[in-house]
């Protein structure tokens, strides 16, 4: 699964579609919705409810519609392309599927979870698989990972389930020494969309998600101790971390209550809520642009965040707590980096916005392989920007093993890369991975991952 926003908005845009399809009699099933959410699993899919779950389909490929997909004219520099690079090295995992891998910064090692292992260890240097953890229920029917939470001081974050075989399997948050490989502790969480804000750390502590819903719990990153609690009503509310202090942007959970989303600063030290900003209306949670929140809302009348239409890109600085409003032609979801939003949208191309003012500064085809699927709205999707601000430089990947690299501050195509992958079938939403490591990259797609160096073309 592509790390952060590809499996969070996939979840988002399910859940709103579902919301909307539920019956509303009393004798529907209660949070329907979300139990659809907490069970998709890649392989069942279509097992969990094939009324509902063909109408979400109707929408997945907008998904990753964030605006237009032309180009906006402005022509790139003149530029080499080059093919040259390095692999390194390349590594079938141990199991076809997996969900996400996140990068040690201490180890320099690669970690991944999937359906069939809760984690796993790769050594980064030389490619090999150095240990693994398989799950209690490779069968089971719980929501797959959108990221892992980290690694830090020797401990790896990730995700199990709470209660393996059961029909509501639920998540742990589990701590994992990475020398020993002893499980130091587990914390459940009563939310196991298991996504890039579902546990962040910060400096302290981990933030995740509480037994119970809209409750946040702080735990002591070694011993599990809870530091502090928060709780709050009538919202939504998504984790962020700038600056080592922890946040929560929050959107309205539904039309009964006021109609207004927040950013709340806690104290790392004792929870303690400060409201740095109150916006109107319902908001979904971007990214972080140095000590700014970016937040996202709808601005033609769209009922749903995956919507196409125009959009509103609000930035709350969390020092100051001023509000600054920008309008945009759709909502520009995607990685934030320097300065910048690197979107992609459903026709092959990226996108980069100003994180500052929301203009949109260059659109280019990306030129990859993404094959379609019987449904003309769904197809193959592309990793995530991969970005390294060194060479100001940010890469995607297809599901068949076709990278490119693009100037990060025009848009110019830079690097074509290839690495040879085994045939697998098409898979409509479910994106590759890249991850940028020193001056070169690491990439899973499926049951491989590789590590590659660009050679990138001098003077360009």
């Amino acid at each position: 699964m592509n790390a952060d926003q590809n499996a969070d908005e996939l979840d988002r845009t399910l859940r709103d579609v579902l919301h909307a399809w539920t019956p509303l009699g009393p004798g529907a099933p209660a949070h329907i919705a979300e139990r659809i959410i907490r069970r998709r699993r890649r392989r069942n899919v279509m097992r969990v409810t094939g009324a509902a779950l063909g109408l979400a389909g109707i929408t997945l490929g907008a998904v990753i519609a964030t605006g237009a997909g032309a180009d906006n004219g402005a022509q790139p520099p003149a530029a080499r392309v080059s093919k040259q690079s390095k692999l390194l090295w390349q590594t079938a995992l141990p199991s076809k599927t997996w969900d996400a891998c996140t990068l040690g910064a201490a180890t320099g090692d690669v970690y991944c979870r999937g359906m069939e292992y809760d984690s796993i260890g790769v050594n980064a240097r030389s490619g090999k698989v150095e240990w693994q953890r398989k799950a209690k229920d490779a069968h089971g029917s719980s929501t797959p990972s959108g990221s892992m939470p980290g690694a830090r001081d020797g401990v790896l974050y990730t995700y199990a389930d709470h209660a393996p075989g059961a029909p509501r399997a639920g998540t742990d948050l589990v701590a994992l020494d990475i020398h020993s490989r002893r499980v130091l502790w587990k914390h459940e969480l009563a939310d196991d969309s298991r996504g890039r804000t579902s546990a962040v750390l910060f400096d302290g502590g981990i933030l995740a998600n509480a037994p119970t819903f809209k409750s946040v719990v702080a735990l002591d990153g070694t011993t599990g101790r809870t530091l502090w609690t928060y709780k709050w009503k009538k919202a939504d509310c998504d984790r962020a971390v700038i600056g080592g202090v922890p946040y929560l942007t929050c959107s309205p959970d539904s039309e009964k209550v006021p109609q207004q989303s927040t950013v709340v600063r806690l104290d790392p030290a004792t929870g303690t809520p400060r409201t740095v900003a109150t916006v109107k209306g319902p908001t979904m949670y971007i990214g972080t642009d140095d000590d700014a929140v970016l937040l996202g809302a709808m601005a033609g009348g769209q009922k749903f965040f995956s919507d196409p239409g125009p959009a509103t890109l609000t930035r709350v600085d969390t020092r100051s707590g001023s509000v600054t409003k920008h309008r945009l032609d759709g909502l520009p979801t995607g990685v934030v980096a320097d300065g910048l939003i690197l979107a992609t949208d459903r026709s092959g191309s990226a996108i980069a916005y100003s994180a500052d003012s929301g203009k949109r500064l260059w659109s280019r085809d990306l030129g990859l392989t993404l094959r379609k699927v019987r449904n003309p709205t769904m197809r193959e999707l592309p990793s995530a920007a991969a970005v390294d601000l060194t060479s100001r430089m940010a890469y995607f990947l297809d599901p068949s093993g076709h990278l490119v690299g693009l100037d990060l501050d025009s848009g110019a195509v830079r690097w074509r890369g290839q690495v040879p992958l085994p045939k697998s079938p098409m898979q409509a939403g479910i994106a590759p991975e890249l991850m940028a490591y020193g001056h070169g990259l690491i990439g899973q797609v499926g049951g491989e991952l590789f590590r590659i160096t660009p050679q990138l073309p001098q003077g360009g």
